[in-house]
């Protein structure tokens, strides 16, 4: 499988097929919404058959190379594909000329499927911009340990160690002296590391910061750090010095979905308000439709597997959900399968960020909503 990177998207964006079309496929694995292999599987099926149906015009060797593409991409997540981590996965095939490309992401994807004369990277670029990093600070008494998180990648950067004498060393001093010893050694060990840690800071630019250890430690750490790292802090959580930089990245990856499902719940209930209130935000189809003809939505939300025919203008490339006269050019429109697959298409091309939610009270109130940039 291939890590992403802005080395593979570009790739891709540059990949010229010649005469054959490349299937794309975007998949949402996220235990969270499909528990079970076979779900995700009925997502896939959905997908492949809207391939299919879209080759009827194509020529014999265009044809047989995109058929060839949905085998390949239902045997790969048939097998060898295994979900553990993974939440979202994007795959790229042209049997055609020779282009395969598995891609796994730490991250959720909407469900899509697009054949086009080049590869629809689309989505990997808006992950890669809005991708965020978690810093996980393990700390104890005497050493540390600094991971970076990013990408779907963890790396452990730094390990120290400072000499912080234990009660076995006390010898012949005082209990009370000997306490106050060791006290100002472990003080100094703390600083040090909270030092260490605003340098990597500066160099690396994480956005979140992880606490991990001993609670009293850590709590005691948290005192010595910087106010540019205290305001990074997002979760402490105890872990052992000795964990690893897998048990490091699924604590990593369960703070992530907990900073995840707060923001969506926040957006929903702010979309859902300021569109009461006729402020900057949308709540239905056609008001966001409407906001995307006028190039207003920031973020936009969609609930999961959200799916309803509409209209597109040819000329202007405004989406309706019905209506045969465009409303900005007055164009005739023609149908789309999926117009709120088209209308995530063309948010994510307008710059705007796109996020799923399973909240069943946002998809009873229409299932899409925007917040507006003006």
């Amino acid at each position: 499988m291939t890590e992403l990177t802005r080395t593979l998207v570009r790739k891709l964006a540059e990949w010229s097929p010649g005469d054959h079309p490349v299937t794309t496929v975007y998949l949402s694995v996220d235990g969270r919404v499909y528990p079970r292999k076979q779900d995700y599987e009925v997502r896939l099926e959905e997908s492949l058959r809207s391939v299919t149906e879209r080759v009827a015009g194509l020529g014999r060797d265009a044809r047989r190379s995109v058929e060839r593409d949905v085998e390949e991409i239902r045997s790969f997540v048939e097998d060898p594909f295994e979900r553990g981590d993974t939440r979202g996965l994007a795959l790229f095939s042209c049997s055609g000329a020779g282009l395969w490309e598995d891609v796994p992401l730490s991250r959720p994807v909407r469900n899509q499927a697009v054949l086009g004369p080049h590869p629809d990277p689309l989505q990997l670029e808006r992950i890669l911009e809005v991708y965020e990093s978690f810093c996980t600070a393990l700390v104890d008494s005497e050493k540390a340990r600094i991971f970076l998180a990013e990408l779907g990648r963890i790396e452990e950067q730094r390990e120290l160690t400072d000499d912080v004498p234990s009660r076995h060393d006390q010898g012949g001093w005082s209990q009370a002296r000997f306490q106050r010893h060791v006290d100002d050694h472990r003080q100094r060990h703390l600083k040090h590391v909270a030092e260490v840690l605003l340098r990597f800071f500066k160099r690396r630019n994480f956005d979140h910061l992880i606490l991990a250890g001993p609670q009293e430690v850590i709590a005691e750490f948290e005192k010595e750090l910087h106010d540019y790292l205290g305001q990074r802090v997002l979760a402490r959580v105890t872990l052992p010095m000795t964990a690893t930089a897998a048990d490091v990245m699924q604590r990593s990856l369960q703070c992530e979905e907990e900073l995840d499902r707060s923001r969506l719940h926040d957006a929903v209930e702010r979309i859902t308000a300021e569109a009461a209130a006729g402020r900057q935000a949308v709540a239905g189809l056609s008001p966001t439709l409407k906001a995307l003809a006028e190039n207003r939505v920031g973020t936009m939300l969609v609930s999961m597997d959200l799916q309803q025919p509409g209209r597109e203008c040819p000329s202007c490339g405004r989406l309706a959900e019905k209506g045969r006269r465009c409303a900005t050019c007055g164009a005739t429109t023609h149908e789309v399968p999926d117009v709120i697959e088209a209308a995530v298409i063309q948010a994510l091309r307008q710059g705007a960020r796109v996020e799923t939610t399973e909240e069943p009270s946002f998809r009873e109130r229409g299932g899409v909503g925007a917040l507006l940039r003006f």
